[in-house]
């Protein structure tokens, strides 16, 4: 079992998807641009959360990844970020998700040897 596995589930951020949600009813309604990406990455809110108030940092950074990789993956999961903000899949589900990526193929060709 790598440390990676070891990562805690944090609580459920509610101020941050609060956030979101806001920044991405600021952003417009206009149906032939996609604003959901961007809403889900407004302020790096969900990366910051996990990284530091969690203390990701810690266990990552002894597996070799910087801040600037764990975001280099983090944005391939975008699309399950905008699943968590709209409701359609739960934060245990979503961090779950991003944790088999930090111990896939894309996530172990990101860290530093």
């Amino acid at each position: 079992m790598s440390k990676v596995d070891k990562l805690p589930i944090p609580p459920e951020p509610v101020e941050v998807k609060k956030y979101i949600l806001e920044a991405k009813s600021m952003l417009g309604k206009e149906s032939d641009i996609d604003w959901e990406p961007l809403a889900a990455w407004a302020g790096n809110k969900i990366p910051s959360y996990l990284w530091k108030d969690c203390k990701w940092k810690n266990i990552l950074k002894a597996e070799g990844f910087t801040w600037q990789s764990f975001l280099r993956l983090l944005k391939y999961r975008t699309e399950d970020m905008i699943l968590w903000m709209n409701g359609h899949i739960t934060w245990v589900k979503f961090v779950e998700v991003f944790k088999k990526s930090i111990n896939g193929p894309l996530g172990q060709s990101l860290k530093r040897s």
